[in-house]
């Protein structure tokens, strides 16, 4: 059977501001003007859990959240983009792995199981399909959100992996766990203790019509599963 240890434990967070397309997660700004407030963001947790999840830097694995900042670009760069699906701007990468809850770095023990991975409960809402792949699209409220813009992450698993390389289909959950796993798997865990999960994230073209000015935020809680 299935165990899910650290339910909901950590977001995902992909963000980014604009100066015409404006794409981010954790805070917004308004588009073409400098700032002059933030965000404090105060998390943490007390976990029973026998792993920990690293997310790639001290800060964010100790937070419990991680956020992807895309980059901002005008109207016309993403424009350039014309094919539906086509992506734009620098792709962004967060490396996950398993370790020691002992904070020791050392490898984790998985209680009698022998594989892990992260799942992700994505609604039929939250992403669309644009170019034979699956884009996330932003929340929010209409009048903020840069339109005809999604996400397209990709991902791969092995010990020495730097960037995701295989495109990750939000629509093909898991039958026997319930969410889409972000090792690629539809059927179950595909990772081993040693192994890490890259997961990439860059801007795609939802349709044929020209992105909008505006922000992009979602968050992804992960669920981190064992078998």
């Amino acid at each position: 059977m299935p165990t899910t240890f650290q339910r909901n434990k950590t977001n995902l967070i992909i963000a980014t501001l604009a100066t015409g397309l404006g794409v981010h997660l954790a805070s917004l700004a308004q588009v073409g003007v400098v700032p002059d407030q933030g965000s404090l963001i105060i998390t943490g947790q007390i976990s029973a859990s026998t792993c920990l999840l690293d997310m790639g830097d001290a800060g964010s694995t100790g937070g419990g959240s991680k956020t992807m900042n895309l980059g901002s670009y005008t109207t016309a760069i993403a424009g350039a983009a014309t094919a539906t699906g086509g992506t734009f701007g620098t792709a962004q990468t967060v490396l996950f792995s398993v370790k020691s809850a002992d904070g020791s770095g050392s490898a984790c023990s998985f209680s009698g199981a022998s594989k892990w991975d992260i799942g992700i409960n994505v609604g039929a809402t939250e992403y669309v399909t644009a170019g034979g792949a699956t884009l996330l699209l932003s929340g929010g409220t209409a009048s903020n959100v840069a339109q005809n813009v999604g996400v397209l992450l990709k991902t791969s698993v092995g010990t020495a992996v730097t960037a995701g390389s295989t495109n990750l289909n939000l629509a093909a959950g898991s039958a026997g766990y319930g969410a889409v796993l972000l090792s690629g798997s539809s059927s179950s865990p595909g990772a081993n203790s040693t192994d890490k999960i890259a997961v990439t994230a860059q801007f795609a073209r939802t349709n044929a019509t020209a992105p909008t000015a505006g922000v992009f935020s979602a968050t992804i809680p992960l669920n981190v599963i064992y078998k």
